[in-house]
């Protein structure tokens, strides 16, 4: 990866890991083989994925958000295998829950090596960060979702301009709301950083009552 001297400013931090948060997709690069790849945020900060075995093989992977051609964000990255029988495999209904049935059943944690963003490179732990939220996060998920599949589509409509059929929250934290579309996953971002679930809570009601 090339780029400019080493940076850690932080608005390049702060946009970098705003950018990941807004996303569940991109194009992933390992070895000579380039595919689409959808991903979660796990609650540690690292990324999900099922993978081809043989990316599981090589030291080199890197993942183009949105894509590699017009990349905002490019992540290096190293994979660490598991199963889901085993401690982690809520890691694998996390990823189910977003985007459904997997085409590759080899899962992988993905730990953020390096980011470039605009040119400039950071340090990945940069914006691998625990989500605050995670303790209730499914607790907000359901009482959003408790609010009714006409409302968040609403909410979707009136604040992203897209019409969702069967709407469903899956993911908040304090950038946004994640929620489940048809064929993808839809960012209602807040527009500011919120210090609380209840304040999140609010922000999504609020627009539940325009």
């Amino acid at each position: 990866m090339t780029g400019k001297p080493f940076d850690e400013g932080d608005a390049a931090i702060e946009e970098a890991y705003g950018l990941l948060r807004s996303w569940t997709q991109g194009l992933f690069r390992f070895d000579e083989h380039v595919h689409s790849l959808k991903y979660v945020i796990a609650p540690d900060g690292r990324l999900v994925a099922p993978v081809m075995v043989a990316a599981m093989q090589t030291p080199d992977t890197a993942l183009f958000i949105p894509d590699d051609e017009a990349p905002v964000l490019e992540l290096l990255l190293s994979l660490e295998g598991f199963e889901e029988e085993g401690d982690m495999g809520s890691l694998a209904d996390r990823w189910r829950i977003h985007h459904g049935i997997e085409e590759d059943i080899n899962w992988a944690v993905m730990d953020i090596d390096m980011v470039r963003i605009s040119g400039v490179v950071i340090d990945g732990e940069a914006i691998v960060r625990i989500n605050p939220f995670m303790d209730v996060e499914a607790d907000l998920c359901r009482t959003i979702n408790g609010l009714g599949e006409a409302t968040l589509q609403r909410i979707c409509k009136g604040h992203i301009d897209v019409d969702v059929e069967h709407p469903r929250a899956v993911a908040i934290d304090p950038l946004g709301l994640d929620v489940r579309a048809r064929f993808d996953v839809l960012r209602l971002p807040f527009g500011t950083t919120l210090d609380s679930p209840d304040r999140a809570l609010d922000v999504v009601k609020s627009w539940a009552a325009t």
